[in-house]
């Protein structure tokens, strides 16, 4: 009998280790370190007390005058309206010969 119970306290030791361990890296996943670094901060502090008055990004030039459209064609439709439409009941799709 001290043998099986000697092997389940280890087994929750074991059990409560992992959870120790599980709790700490949910932990740290929640709070991670800082990406952003100082010098990143100082470049940003930098690129602030550098803009004027319009700014880092200057507004585009004119844009071209658009192309003419090209003329449509007033043929068939590219879809058959007629097999969009639904229906009541099921049926075979008519065939062409």
């Amino acid at each position: 009998m001290g043998k099986v119970s000697e092997g389940f306290w280890r087994f929750l030791a074991a059990v409560m280790l992992f959870a120790v361990c599980w709790s700490l890296w949910i932990f740290y996943q929640l709070n991670p370190p800082a990406v952003v670094t100082g010098a990143a901060f100082e470049a940003a502090a930098r690129a602030r007390a550098a803009q004027t008055s319009q700014g880092l990004i200057q507004p585009a030039p004119n844009p071209p005058a658009p192309a003419p459209a090209p003329a449509t064609l007033a043929s068939e439709p590219p879809v058959d309206v007629g097999k969009l439409k639904l229906t009541d009941s099921l049926t075979l799709p008519e065939t062409r010969n």
